[in-house]
């Protein structure tokens, strides 16, 4: 299985970028144990405001995504984006239908940036098949109101660690952090590391995607315990894949050198985790 999570940041400027999050353990429905630590879960597009994040049957959702962001790129949605219609028109492609023999059922959480509405609003909309032949999606859309508000907050926790993922984010919170962007991205990578419990099958590496005020969706590498990752993969040519980098502090690192700002805020934790 895994853990996804979805959070808005806003700066003390008032600068909002929102992102999705996950960890990179695939999963054995059957033992319970990781086959795999490099699984991608979290996909952008490269030109338009839209990010996407899966849980379940990553096979599935995986095709699923490569499948509908080619048809995207090349303009064959026609639905509005930030709308509803366009979400039921991702759920009515040939590349949404489940497997002969689905593994399990399957998350898609798709973010969404409205340019129409002003000043710019994101939107969280979860899609969820039941992975049986004959059920149909279903389509809910998340946190409205929070998105629509001027603080950093998490939104949207799911998987067999998201439930584990809200209570450690809140733990932390309430710590001298306060509830931050940070301290989401902090709880995702807490339960990478069997922190509280090993028992949530969830491990690997973070891996996020982002969308800004302006432009399309990005990847953001992750310097996770000195190993740049992408997409949750270790990478030796980290330049080449993302333009945008934090560590496991989220603190933004320099995309050349990897290494932190100089002048730049430098985030830290207690000895307790918050």
């Amino acid at each position: 299985m895994t853990t996804v999570t979805a959070w808005l940041s806003v700066s003390g400027t008032g600068v909002r970028t929102f992102y999705l999050g996950a960890d990179s353990q695939g999963t054995s429905l059957r033992t319970g144990l990781a086959v795999s630590l490099h699984e991608r879960k979290v996909y952008d597009s490269a030109s338009t405001p839209e990010i996407f994040a899966i849980s379940g049957d990553l096979s599935w959702g995986s095709s699923f995504l490569r499948s509908l962001l080619l048809a995207i790129e090349r303009g064959s949605v026609d639905s509005s984006l930030g709308t509803e219609k366009r979400v039921e028109e991702f759920c009515k492609m040939s590349c949404a239908r489940p497997p002969t023999t689905p593994v399990c059922d399957l998350e898609v959480l798709y973010g969404v940036r409205d340019d129409m509405s002003v000043p710019v609003h994101f939107k969280l909309f979860r899609l969820y098949h039941a992975g049986t032949v004959d059920a149909k999606w279903q389509i809910e859309s998340i946190g409205l109101r929070e998105l629509g508000g001027n603080a950093s907050t998490l939104i949207y926790s799911s998987g067999s660690g998201g439930r584990a993922n809200k209570v450690r984010q809140k733990w932390i919170a309430k710590g001298d952090q306060g509830d931050v962007a940070r301290t989401c991205f902090w709880s995702l990578c807490d339960l990478i590391n069997g922190i509280p419990s090993s028992n949530f099958m969830t491990g690997g590496h973070p891996q996020l995607v982002k969308l800004d005020q302006q432009g399309h969706g990005n990847v953001v590498g992750v310097k996770f315990c000195g190993v740049p990752t992408v997409y949750g993969r270790r990478t030796t040519a980290p330049q080449s894949f993302a333009k945008y980098w934090v560590d496991e502090y989220f603190t933004q690192l320099d995309p050349i050198t990897l290494e932190r700002y100089k002048n730049g805020q430098q985030y830290g934790r207690r000895d307790d985790g918050r």
